[in-house]
């Protein structure tokens, strides 16, 4: 079956939606596009936001599409590592709501638990698990219940941007411990990974919205202005020798005091300060064998200039974007990483528990099977016109071939036949009169009639089907010999020919004779004479 897919991955993030179009060809994945909107808020009494700006996001840039990737985002579930007295895989799974129960706020029946191990040892296995309440789920499917979208994924922000590592583990990516910090507009996302497998994940409430609002608090502008001013700061923030002519330039182009750079620099500092410091406690938590020997940093947030050598100046950590990887905007990372998440084997899709499978009604919408239903019809189409030509042909080869019997029945018989008669049962009607009218010949002669011989040896003789050859001559002599004159493609087609005529209780003393290349012909090119002597019965000896 020719593979095409096409689905659009949706990163739902505090401040902008990101969506990039995967296409996938035979196996090889490619993006086509990719879009990002501002995140609507509403009030109260105009409905979901989620579903809101979902559904403008569709409609404004992909109303086409009808398959998708979404993620919820880590503030939206509890994350809960644990160690977990097993060690086969199936136990673990069977056991993960117990181990969890007292660790979440709510009771079992309203939530979804999946779990993924990272390290299994000899008696015990590390575990991180992801639980998620029912109504969580049920506003993530809500967008997608009605038309013909179909949601084909449900993950997590922070699994699917460790998928990125995973994939390249090994190949890309040599470090054992990595970290991973993305800097989204309301919190950042800190990831922790051990062997290419996500062990530790934490939410830390510091983005680049809040940036935004001090700066339009110093400089009292409006939100629009002072996240274009954040945008557009071309220096290091972190450099201790600040170039003069860098920041008076900037300054007077957005009428900025000193006074007021200053104290939005230091609540931008403070607040990297506050993050790098926070990075530093999960790093402490580590034990000495697994800390981090590299760190990858991406969102929108992490833009500023100078700040990637700040981390790796505090934190004594190397410090990458995912250039390497393909990726060249920090802010298109999970929705890019969503992509690669779903072509995995190792997935965390909610969409496979219980509580999802109820909900998600549309999951078996007819449109979703579209390419496949059109495939099948071609095919079926192609089926029958070929049986309905097939048998058209057959006819008419079949209407040709009873022609040459009519033409053979009138000059073996001579007679007449009419197209509607069946030839094969006349002339089996015919040669049985003719037996019947030779019967007195057989009598008084005491040797086989030509028809019985002509009969007998047509009967022996191979079919044209299996072995092509031309008949030249018949001849029967008094003296009870047969002589057959032929032409075959090949010299050993003439033992074939001896060997069922041998067979034959009516024939005896079968020589072949005369075998000879008849030069300049490409088929039918050995001539052969084949002698046969008849059986007489002992009884006319």
């Amino acid at each position: 079956m020719f593979s095409f897919d096409q689905y659009l991955a949706i990163d739902y993030g505090s401040t902008f939606l990101k969506g990039v179009l995967f296409k996938k060809v035979l196996g090889k994945v490619t993006i086509l596009r990719t879009e990002s909107l501002p995140v609507v808020e509403l009030d109260e009494n105009e409905g979901d936001p989620f579903e809101y700006n979902i559904v403008r996001f569709i409609q404004s840039f992909f109303p086409e599409e009808t398959r998708f990737l979404l993620n919820l985002g880590i503030h939206n579930l509890f994350v809960r590592d644990l160690t977990v007295p097993l060690t086969s895989e199936k136990a673990i799974w069977e056991v993960l709501p117990f181990e969890v129960e007292n660790l979440v706020p709510y009771p079992m029946e309203e939530l979804e638990v999946i779990g993924k191990t990272w390290r299994v040892g000899s008696e015990n296995s590390e575990v991180i698990s992801f639980n998620v309440h029912h109504s969580e789920l049920n506003r993530a499917l809500k967008p997608f219940a009605k038309g013909d979208l179909h949601l084909s994924c449900l993950s997590l922000d922070s699994f699917v941007l460790s998928s990125l590592i995973t994939k390249y583990y090994n190949s890309l990516i040599h470090e054992k411990t990595i970290i991973q910090l993305d800097i989204g507009g309301k919190y950042s996302i800190l990831n922790i990974l051990h062997e290419g497998k996500l062990r530790h994940t934490r939410q830390i409430y510091l983005g680049g919205e809040e940036l935004t609002e001090e700066i339009s608090k110093v400089l009292k502008t409006d939100l629009v202005r002072a996240d274009e001013i954040k945008q557009n700061i071309d220096f290091s923030l972190f450099a201790e020798n600040l170039l003069d002519e860098s920041e008076n330039k900037f300054l007077a182009k957005y009428s900025i005091s000193q006074i007021q750079f200053r104290n939005i620099k230091k609540f931008i500092l403070s607040k990297f300060d506050d993050l790098i410091h926070e990075m530093e406690n999960s790093i402490f938590s580590l034990p000495e064998s697994e800390r981090p020997e590299m760190l990858y940093l991406s969102g929108g947030g992490s833009q500023f200039r100078g700040l990637a050598e700040s981390i790796q100046t505090r934190l004594n950590l190397p410090v990458n974007r995912y250039e390497a990887l393909g990726i060249d905007d920090p802010s298109l990372v999970t929705a890019i990483a969503t992509g690669i998440h779903f072509e995995s084997k190792s997935q965390v899709n909610f969409l496979g528990t219980g509580f999802a499978k109820r909900i998600n009604t549309n999951r078996f919408k007819l449109s979703a099977f579209k390419p496949h239903l059109i495939l099948v019809t071609i095919s079926l189409l192609l089926l029958f016109g070929v049986f309905i030509i097939g048998m058209i042909l057959d006819n008419r080869k079949i209407a040709a071939n009873k022609k040459i019997l009519i033409e053979k029945y009138k000059a073996g018989m001579g007679a007449e036949i009419s197209e509607d008669e069946d030839v094969l049962e006349a002339a089996s009607i015919k040669l049985k009169e003719e037996r019947k009218k030779t019967e007195i010949y057989r009598l008084f002669l005491s040797k086989e009639s030509i028809l019985d011989l002509l009969n007998e040896a047509t009967e022996q003789f191979p079919s044209s089907e299996s072995l092509p050859f031309v008949l030249d001559n018949f001849t029967f002599e008094d003296n009870y010999e047969i002589q057959i004159y032929g032409r075959v493609n090949d010299f050993a087609d003439i033992g074939t020919i001896q060997s069922a005529l041998a067979k034959s209780e009516k024939f005896t003393n079968i020589q072949a004779q005369n075998k000879r290349l008849i030069t300049g012909v490409t088929k039918y090119k050995v001539s052969f004479k084949i002698k046969m002597d008849i059986v007489i019965p002992k009884d006319d000896i």
